[in-house]
């Protein structure tokens, strides 16, 4: 049976090697193993839940390998299968094995072919994951490749500058989401005192011990958690990111935003229940936010003048109504209606094409400007103002650029002053000084300055920020990225006694991606007239090779879990002490910053227009 469960995640990570081998025009062979791929995981799935359901529904669990283990921290990689997984599994399983055949025929003679497989099989090792991840470490390996997918499928018309912008702006959006989960593990790992384990988690003494005895703790890991549901799950006031999605191959809307990566949310929920379910205003915040999204979403669905955008947000509307039933305790109804949303919304989004035609005929025939509404009994000023509300989408959209993301930029730019030569040799002597006393040489009694690590991570800020807001020069940028990463490991090793284990096991693949990165770089410098950061360049062109070793060495420097430095995160952001809430809300904002400004770099230098005239120009949206 432990082969079964392994293989849910093996037969994926297979399939995606195999498409790798394939040129584009070999498209029988790289949709076969799509489909070949989620044909096996759908059969293992079935079976699993046949087994599930005949042995009383009794939740099943494995300890597959530990990666790392210290006194003080422990990265696993755990199993958990309950009929929430099996529910995910087969329906993720089942709607992969629609996409991959619908695809073989839409994204025929495509130019990213070979492309648009590799990110779909790659999102689907992600979901598979995910849903049958046993702790958090494990839940957090699958939630950040469906991320990156995410982003990756967006941005798959990469000659088109949309794309790419609306690809950043979700990225942005998912990143809030992910220092939200880290944060709640974080707290979990130190109120629990130990690696969070889904089966453990759901005996009820061991939960209401723990809420009764830390009430506050409780309640901040669950809004945390909920922060994290409606982030992934394009809830308010996250919901704006939805329509900015769907720039990428209507296959890949419908698989991502309309049947499975926008329900992670809901199965974040479901899973970590038991956390959540005692503390005393979790599920209010929960119906509420669910209850707001549905009538928002609802009246932004009605103006929609596309299909895709208003599919989405009538999906969203319906989300909001599966957090409603959760909030109120009622998971079975939310199984089912999760199932039947991902289903209606999969076949809305590959149908929509032909349906606008359908629409068009019905309304030229059968249209009736008498027939009543329920917003016909209002009063006509309340209409025009809930219809000029959801034209300008309720100015989501602006309120995050003018609260959220424009003052973080004006910060950075406020620190421009520093880009100069005295400044960077003051920031390198800093950090050479940092990594002999705390790690090459450690000098006993410096742990007791803890102002030291406060001005250690906010220098980390400061050059993220400065990175990210950078315009000119990409080789500066990208010098700075590594240096923030570097403040950001010694103010938690200021407070800590690391071993060289775990500082290896950071550096190793900080330092890896800043050369393999900086090689690159420096060969399309070589080559091009130009690569700074003002404008997009669109060099994947011509550079296709140094384009894919810049993207691995970026997903390196962020942690994506190609490197060690994804377990190097975990264990720093672990090893911050409960007290030092300030280090973690600095170190949280250098998190959310840290992949804006890498992918940044790749976007603005690889992908967009060619900045030379003799390639063809495609529009500007898709």
């Amino acid at each position: 049976m432990l082969i079964l469960f392994i293989s849910l995640s093996i037969l994926p990570i297979l399939g995606f090697l195999v498409s790798l081998i394939f040129k584009n025009h070999q498209e029988n062979q790289i949709s076969g193993t799509a489909i070949i791929t989620t044909s096996l995981v759908l059969l293992c799935s079935s079976v699993l839940l046949i087994f599930f359901l005949s042995i009383n529904s009794n939740p099943i669990s494995y300890h597959i390998i530990s990666l790392y283990k210290s006194p003080e921290f422990e990265f696993s990689l755990d199993i958990y299968y309950d009929l929430i997984s099996g529910v995910f599994t087969i329906v993720a399983s089942f709607l992969s094995l629609i996409i991959s055949i619908f695809s073989k025929t839409y994204m025929h003679r495509e130019s990213g072919f070979k492309r648009f497989y590799n990110h779909f099989l790659l999102f689907f090792i992600g979901m598979m994951i995910l849903v049958i991840s046993g702790d958090f470490e494990t839940l957090f390996l699958g939630w950040e490749i469906i991320g990156i997918s995410s982003f990756l499928l967006i941005s798959f018309y990469r000659d088109r500058f949309l794309p790419i912008k609306n690809a950043l702006k979700v990225l942005s959006f998912y990143r809030i989401g992910d220092v939200a989960l880290l944060s709640s593990v974080w707290f979990c790992h130190h109120l629990f005192q130990t690696n969070i384990n889904f089966d453990a988690i759901r005996y009820n003494h061991y939960a209401i011990a723990l809420a009764q005895a830390h009430p506050i703790q409780i309640l901040i890991i669950s809004i945390l958690l909920i922060i994290a549901a409606s982030v992934k799950s394009g809830q308010l006031p996250f919901s704006i990111w939805l329509p900015r999605a769907l720039e990428g191959p209507t296959v890949s809307s419908a698989i991502f935003y309309g049947a499975l990566s926008v329900h992670t949310g809901v199965f974040l929920l479901l899973r970590t229940y038991p956390i959540w379910q005692y503390s005393p205003y979790s599920s209010w915040i929960i119906i509420c936010i669910g209850a707001l999204t549905s009538i928002i979403t609802t009246l932004i669905a009605k103006v929609q003048s596309t299909a895709k955008t208003q599919i989405v947000y009538s999906s969203a509307a319906q989300i909001g109504l599966i957090f409603i039933e959760i909030g109120l305790g009622f998971h079975t109804i939310a199984l089912l209606h999760f199932v039947a949303n991902a289903c209606l919304r999969t076949y809305q989004f590959l149908v929509s094409p032909s349906s606008m035609s359908y629409l068009i005929h019905d309304q030229f025939y059968s249209y009736n400007p008498h027939k009543k509404n329920p917003f016909s009994y209002l009063p006509k000023s309340i209409q025009s103002t809930l219809y000029l509300l959801s034209i300008k989408e309720f100015n989501l959209d602006y309120i995050w650029y003018r609260y959220q993301w424009q003052p973080f930029k004006k910060l950075g730019k406020s620190f421009h002053f520093l880009r100069n030569t005295v400044s960077e040799a003051l920031f390198f002597v800093m950090m050479v000084i940092g990594l002999i006393v705390y790690i090459i040489y450690p000098i006993d009694g410096l742990v007791h300055y803890a102002f030291i690590s406060w001005i250690y991570a906010i220098i980390a800020l400061i050059l993220i920020l400065i990175a990210w807001t950078e315009r000119i020069s990409v080789i500066r940028s990208w010098m700075y990225i590594t240096l923030s990463q570097l403040f950001f490991m010694l103010s938690i090793v200021q407070q800590h006694a690391f071993n060289m284990v775990e500082i290896s096991l950071y550096l190793s693949g900080t330092l890896g991606a800043f050369f393999i990165g900086i090689w690159s770089l420096l060969k399309v410098k070589s080559q091009e007239n130009t690569i700074s950061l003002n404008e997009f360049h669109g060099h994947i062109y011509e550079h296709p090779r140094y384009g894919l070793v810049f993207l691995l060495s970026s997903l390196m420097m962020i942690g994506f879990p190609i490197s060690p430095t994804f377990i190097g995160l975990d264990i720093l952001f672990a090893d911050i002490e409960f007290d030092h809430q300030f280090l973690l809300i600095i170190s949280a904002l250098t998190f959310v910053i840290l992949e804006l400004a890498v992918l940044r770099i790749y976007a603005r230098i690889f992908l967009g227009q060619h900045v030379k005239t003799y390639h063809e120009t495609a529009f500007r949206s898709s």
